[in-house]
């Protein structure tokens, strides 16, 4: 047998970039009007304030909040492997981080907590055991699909251009940092291990690089 045939050729970079898509400060805003009737309004403001990825805001367990101290301590998450979902701890140094919390997506998230105390009061000793954020009405947890599904209709619902949920970890890598910051405190919180990942997306606002031209995307002779 031929090993290479199992291979998977990596995405080039000049793809990666053109894939990157973000929103505007207006098309943000109105999602998020709409995104804080939902009642994961709590996990959808960490999405676009924190540059979450997917698989961490569906791995959130109350343990891993403080509310009164403003933090989220991110360590395991929730990833698809062949339709299920399960629990992963293969997350990078750099994934596993501490990030700080503004006091209005703790008070969103307080609210969410409160919630699911009420509806494990009302079901009792069926609830399930885990500790997990993103669950159903039956405290059973979300798959990461219906995270998407459930953002989608957020999004149509706002009348803003569909973009995917990691677009919005994207949108935050653009407009988070002050003109003129250090990368590195960028790409700290949002896990990025290198710099260099970081860059494409954040670099042509926030750290006075320009936006790139046809001749930065050149192959090189």
């Amino acid at each position: 047998s031929n090993p290479a045939a199992q291979a998977v050729v990596p995405r080039s970079r000049r793809r990666q970039r053109r894939s990157q898509a973000i929103w505007n400060v207006e098309e943000l805003g109105r999602w998020l009007t709409v995104a804080l009737e939902d009642p994961f309004a709590g996990m959808w403001l960490l999405a676009a304030t924190s540059g979450m990825r997917r698989s961490e805001l569906a791995g959130v367990r109350r343990e891993m909040l403080d509310l009164a101290g403003g933090q989220l301590h991110i360590e395991d998450t929730r990833v698809v492997v062949d339709g299920p979902a399960r629990v992963s701890d293969g997350t990078s140094t750099a994934g596993r981080r501490d990030i700080s919390l503004d006091s209005f997506t703790c008070q969103e998230l307080a609210k969410l907590l409160e919630r699911l105390d009420g509806e494990r009061k009302a079901i009792g000793p069926d609830y399930p055991t885990h500790a997990l954020i993103m669950v159903n009405e039956a405290g059973r947890p979300l798959h990461p699909d219906s995270i998407t599904a459930r953002f989608n209709r957020l999004v149509d619902r706002a009348g803003v251009r569909r973009l995917r949920l990691h677009d919005v970890r994207h949108t935050y890598a653009t407009f988070a940092p002050d003109p003129g910051a250090d990368p590195k405190t960028l790409a700290d919180p949002i896990g990025h291990a290198n710099i260099s990942v970081t860059l494409p997306t954040a670099g042509h606002r926030s750290f006075g690089r320009a936006p790139p031209t046809p001749k930065d995307h050149a192959t090189p002779p």
